[in-house]
């Protein structure tokens, strides 16, 4: 493994003198880390790097292990569903044939940025050498029953540790999941043009009354609020009666279109069998996949209010990722103060600045952002024996490359297998049998470190407009959130996506790669300024739950459920309700946001009472009579009793929870027949049930549906669903409905991490499942500042060999499920108060050669610069919005199966070449 700092000499930290670093952790075990007095910010990630490792280096670990793609070198071949081989596989598909991150650090960060990122991983090894010469320090329990210890980090490393994680949130893709429908579809009813149309009602292109971030379209549907947990009252806001009401100061906004137009796909021969496949190679990735089968279920929401329309006068922000909860968490609480700045609030594990939290001008939050990062492309192979495999391009044959990589593995063989590339990207399915392969392009490809960078400098900024510039560096599918001090908010769509307007197929589905590719002309890019942002958006609040950012955005494959029923509009309906009743919201309206979407059922409180107007006039039996009166006496609240909700949920939610799928079943089934199995992916998503919402609110859905469903007797649908349910319910329960209560279901606190992998040895307990961030967040930025977090379990991840943890191991767990919260610690006087501990460290001092200058090795403009990729002289790209150079200087892949040391870097050859000059560069 390759050290950016071996490849770059100018990696020398910009610190002329030793520098002193001081740790204070409070009476949560946070760590506040100062270097005021040092010449540079490098000192301060010296010492986050320190007090990370010294909470999570097992955690650690095994994230830079999960970027190599070398797990089963230290946890053997795995077994029962557990196969680390094939994780590691997958693990380096992730980045397979790319730019290696030391070239990526080189040409995308400033030379400061890089002897940051070198610091933060000397903080690192500085811990990992304590350990290894102490006589009473001991490494994580982990290390010693899998009989290994850490070797020192490298760049390579600690970058690592981001992209894996921040690339598995944009690497998803359904277009195999759309080819699977579309061909049922096709089966079931025996035309291609009628089954395109029960299609586009799976996978609607535009859905003119789905809620964005930045401005809500006008003329829409907005669905009615309904309170909950407190019975039913008179709607204040709903329906077409809402105006759109415009309200404090408006600033710039771009809210350009991206829509699906359709055009050609082509599905490989075996749509269903390569679907399964894809998804299969995600679930050896992620963990707690649902019966569904779909790997992406991880989000998050947040909640941007404007200065002008709060009680104080000053903007709030509200923010809870969405990445499932373990032992230790994902994330990892600290707080940073150098010499020209000062920022609190937490991280993924491991990354090297803040994501979430605040800094002395505004607060910051980001999502993800469920946008179309990857094209598949359906390449026709020819294998043959005597010499190598090809593919075929616009009439003419090309090699098929291949890498052959070698998985270490602890407790047994080592594993070699081959990788395929194209000059589409790196092949996931090959199937010689029909003579076809997957290739995927990733948009983001060999521009991580662009992605680092924005979240690094998003941490300093000082206003609204400094956030969005930031921001927009990234190339992943995010969403940034700010709130200023100034009373500013800002909401900021990410990502590089094709322009699905402009090319000639469908970016629903796969396209034909023996005539089509992406070509940089092809791409709408954040940078460019091509994709949604607003700061200070007309409803003076942004609202955000992974939905769509602009009105006329595109609904890609994973973005189909960006329709009117999506989960955003009970954030959206939450404030509107409290500006209408009270004309302003205040700090503790956001934790009642919180709770609420906690709890309340998505699903009911859009659909519920169609169920009970059609069951009104049915002649019931006495039960289901009794079913349907605790049905309707329940509030919307999936909240079971007992401590913590862990207990059994009321009759009504039991009788709701069994009924609402043979709703689905009811009205659907029949019209998509055969197909109704893969349809249903769609028709029954957590972000939204688009579908449903058109069918059974036709007058005020702005967009129809192609088909009739239910035989157009939507009524008896939801009667028979009823039935079937409260059938199901008397059998299975004794007693009257009113005793039909279920137990809770429950989330454990286990040590997998949301892809995977063992990042602990045990388990802090159970929590009620939840739909709550993984982290909550609440800030208000003024003269009086407040900001409060909670991190369940804790933040200290360090289980001693003797099975003994610290007191900070799952001190917030109790407070989590009560919905309390500890303060965000920032100014000096308040963490000096709760300081409980304090440790000194050393920084040495490093020659500055080359260091000094912070300037972008490039202006940002189209170059004629070239670089040899591959064998072939393929111009570079530099674009507008970047301060760093934008070059691709090899396609050397960078898992531990390659070399990647400039000089000795295995290229892969002209297949990469093509990929990287048609991704990556202007035609």
């Amino acid at each position: 493994m390759t050290s950016i700092g071996a490849v770059e000499t100018e990696l020398a930290y910009a610190q002329e003198d030793d520098a002193t670093v001081t740790i204070r952790r409070d009476d949560y075990g946070v760590p506040h880390i100062y270097a005021r007095d040092a010449d540079s910010r490098a000192p301060v990630f010296y010492g986050f790097g320190y007090a990370t490792a010294a909470d999570r280096l097992y955690q650690l670990e095994l994230y830079r292990r999960y970027y190599h793609g070398t797990v089963a070198a230290v946890l053997g071949a795995g077994d029962g569903d557990t196969d680390w081989v094939q994780f590691d596989i997958e693990a380096r598909r992730n980045t397979a044939g790319e730019p290696s991150l030391d070239e990526q650090a080189a040409e995308q960060l400033t030379a400061d940025q890089r002897a940051v990122l070198q610091a933060f991983t000397d903080g690192i090894n500085r811990y990992i050498t304590e350990v290894r010469d102490s006589e009473d320090l001991e490494f994580h329990q982990a290390f010693q029953e899998h009989g290994f210890e850490p070797e020192e980090f490298t760049t390579t490393d600690a970058a690592g540790m981001f992209v894996a994680s921040m690339a598995y949130f944009s690497g998803f893709q359904l277009e195999t999941l759309s080819a699977t429908v579309l061909e049922a579809l096709t089966q079931e009813t025996g035309s291609q043009q009628r089954a395109m149309e029960l299609f586009e009602d799976l996978q609607w292109g535009n859905d003119p009354g789905c809620p964005t971030s930045t401005v809500q379209p006008s003329d829409a549907y907005s669905p009615p609020y309904t309170d909950v947990g407190t019975g039913p009252t008179p709607n204040v806001v709903g329906g077409q009666e809402t105006d759109r009401v415009t309200r404090g100061a408006s600033g710039p906004s771009v809210t350009p279109s991206n829509l699906v137009t359709g055009g050609d796909y082509t599905p490989p021969t075996d749509a269903e069998g390569m679907h399964e496949d894809e998804i299969e190679r995600m679930r050896t990735l992620a963990s707690g996949l649902d019966s569904l089968g779909l790997p992406i279920k991880y989000g998050s929401n947040a909640l941007a209010v404007q200065g002008d329309i709060t009680a104080s006068g000053d903007a709030l922000l509200m923010g809870g990722p969405q990445m499932g909860f373990n032992t230790p968490s994902i994330m990892y609480e600290a707080s940073l103060h150098g010499p020209d700045f000062d920022v609190a609030g937490v991280t993924v594990t491991g990354y090297p600045f803040i994501m979430f939290g605040h800094n002395r001008n505004g607060a910051m939050t980001s999502t993800a952002g469920i946008d179309n990062c990857i094209q598949m492309f359906t390449e026709s192979i020819t294998t043959n024996s005597s010499g190598p495999d090809t593919y075929t391009f616009q009439g003419e044959e090309y090699e098929v490359e291949t890498a052959e990589q070698t998985i270490t593995v602890a407790d047994g063989e080592d594993v070699t297998y081959t990788e395929r590339f194209t000059r589409h990207g790196v092949v996931t399915q090959w199937d010689p049998d029909n003579g076809e392969a997957l290739a995927q392009t990733k948009s983001y490809a060999g521009r991580h470190m662009n992605c680092w960078r924005a979240f690094y400098e998003c941490q300093f900024a000082t206003d609204a407009e400094e956030f969005r510039e930031s921001a927009q560096r990234c190339d992943y599918a995010l969403n940034f959130m700010w709130a200023g001090k100034d009373g500013d908010i800002a909401y900021v769509h990410l990502g590089r996506y094709p322009d699905s307007e402009a090319v000639d197929w469908d970016t629903r589905l796969p396209a034909d790669g023996t005539q089509y590719e992406l070509t940089s002309a092809d791409y709408l890019r954040a940078a460019n300024g091509d994709v949604p942002y607003s700061i200070n958006p007309d409803p003076g609040y942004s609202a955000q739950w992974n939905n769509k950012p602009a009105p006329d955005w595109n609904n890609g494959d994973l973005s189909y459920s960006w329709s009117t029923d999506h989960r955003v509009q009970r954030i959206i309906n939450l404030v509107e309700q409290r500006l209408a009743q009270e004309g302003t919201v205040d700090y503790e309206f956001l934790k009642a946001v919180i709770y609420d979407i906690s709890f309340t059922d998505l699903r009911s409180i859009r659909y519920k009472d169609h169920l009970l107007d059609a069951l009104a006039h049915a002649d019931l039996s006495s039960t289901e009579q009794q079913a349907r009166d605790e049905l309707a006496l329940w509030d919307h609240f999936a909240q079971a009793n007992g401590e913590d909700n862990e207990g059994r949920h009321s009759a009504g939610y039991t009788i709701w929870d069994a009924t609402f799928p043979y709703i689905l079943e009811e009205v659907f089934s029949e019209a998509f027949g055969s197909a109704y199995g893969p349809a249903s992916y769609f028709l029954d998503y957590d972000y939204g049930r688009g579908t449903l919402m058109r069918v059974l609110n036709p007058a005020e859905t702005v967009l129809p549906t192609q088909a009739e469903y239910a035989d157009g007797d939507i009524t008896d649908a939801l009667i028979s669903a009823f039935r079937t349910a409260v059938s199901e319910l008397a059998t299975q329960y004794d007693g009257e409905p009113e005793t039909w209560r279920q137990e809770a279901a429950l989330h454990e606190f286990d040590n997998l991490a949301l892809f995977g992998m063992p990042i602990g040895v045990t388990s802090a307990g159970n929590t009620a499942l939840l739909n709550r961030g993984t982290e909550n967040h609440v800030v208000r930025l003024s003269d009086d500042p407040k900001a409060e977090n909670i991190l369940p379990p804790g933040n200290d991840g360090y289980v001693a060999p003797d099975d003994t943890t610290g007191e900070h191991y799952d001190d917030q767990l109790a407070m989590f499920e009560n919905f309390e919260y500890k303060e965000l610690l920032f100014a000096d006087a308040e963490i000096e108060s709760a300081t409980t501990e304090t440790r000194e460290l050393t920084m040495p001092a490093s020659p500055a050669d080359g260091v000094t200058d912070d300037t972008p090795t490039s202006e940002g403009t189209e170059t004629d610069k070239s670089t040899v990729v591959g064998g072939a002289t393929t111009p570079v790209e530099t674009t507008g919005s970047d301060t760093a150079t934008e070059t691709n200087t090899g396609t050397a892949a960078s898992g531990p199966g390659f070399t990647t040391l400039t000089g000795t870097t295995a290229v892969l050859g002209t297949a990469l070449a093509w990929l990287y000059r048609q991704n990556d560069t202007t035609s």
